[in-house]
């Protein structure tokens, strides 16, 4: 049942038996491994065998280029703090990092989230209000209401982006780095930077096409199914992103094949190009 539907945020979790969920067709879960060999082919073959400095528990890494471009990458919104799974703290760690990595001087960000497993959708956009001086509307999210028509939601509730107050913030050129293994709040961040001001570039691949949060129900037999029940719409037109994916601006090759192949990191490539020439 779940299967076919190819959608990373419905499931079945069965307990001490087991659970399923199944993503996009050609794409890969982020995990822990994969996260590792991305983060050892960015070393080599865009940094040159410098090391990133990695901050949040591993979970974001940052090298600051010769030129003065930073690179900043992030495998998820969550998970910052050991010893504390509290949103606070969450929030807390993700504030002094940025902190660290956000700083004068900058002259162009790279931000990868191509492997990048989701998480809370109030830590992506505390990135987002690093990148921004005036306040603007990322999106709006409605969920369905009725269980007989499908067409049936709730009023959408605009979420605003909102300059982090008394914070360095950067307001330079931005290109952000995506693939089929950014989902959920990694998709949020990406659908939020495109309304940024200062116009972001997308570069890669098709995220991977699941935004909502998940809806959880149990089963008689104990067992737990998720779905997602909500749409996140644009500000102007209402368009959501769901299945496909929010499309790059400029598309590359496949991160996961260029991993594989020991190629060079074709996005990553364009990125300081489109940067560059903006910085100009």
């Amino acid at each position: 049942m779940v299967l076919p539907l190819y959608d990373a945020h419905v499931g079945i979790d069965a307990g001490d038996t087991g659970s399923f969920a199944q993503s996009r067709p050609g794409t890969m879960p982020p995990g822990p491994g994969l996260d590792q060999q991305a983060q050892r082919f960015v070393e080599q073959h865009d940094l040159a065998g410098m090391r990133l400095r990695t901050f949040a528990n591993g979970r974001i890494g940052y090298a600051r280029l010769p030129d003065g471009t930073g690179y900043l990458r992030v495998s998820g919104f969550g998970g910052y703090d050991g010893d504390s799974p509290a949103y606070a703290r969450n929030s807390a760690v993700l504030d002094e990092t940025l902190s660290q990595v956000i700083r004068p001087g900058l002259r162009g960000l790279v931000l990868d989230l191509r492997i990048n497993g989701g998480g809370s959708d109030a830590l992506a956009l505390q990135i987002a209000e690093r990148l921004t001086d005036p306040a603007y509307v990322a999106y709006a999210k409605r969920a369905r209401n009725d269980p007989i028509d499908p067409g049936r939601h709730t009023r959408p509730q605009p979420v605003r982006v909102r300059p982090a107050a008394d914070r360095f913030r950067y307001t330079g050129p931005v290109a952000v780095l995506t693939g089929g293994e950014t989902y959920s709040a990694g998709e949020t961040l990406t659908q939020a930077l495109i309304q940024r001001p200062a116009r972001t570039v997308r570069i890669g691949q098709n995220t991977q096409g699941v935004f909502s949060d998940v809806l959880e129900r149990t089963l008689q037999n104990g067992w737990s199914f998720g779905l997602p029940n909500e749409e996140y719409l644009t500000p102007s037109g209402g368009k959501t992103f769901d299945g496909e994916g929010i499309p790059p601006d400029i598309r590359t090759g496949n991160f996961l094949e260029e991993i594989a192949n020991g190629t060079h990191d074709s996005a990553f490539t364009q990125a300081l190009a489109v940067i560059r020439r903006r910085a100009e």
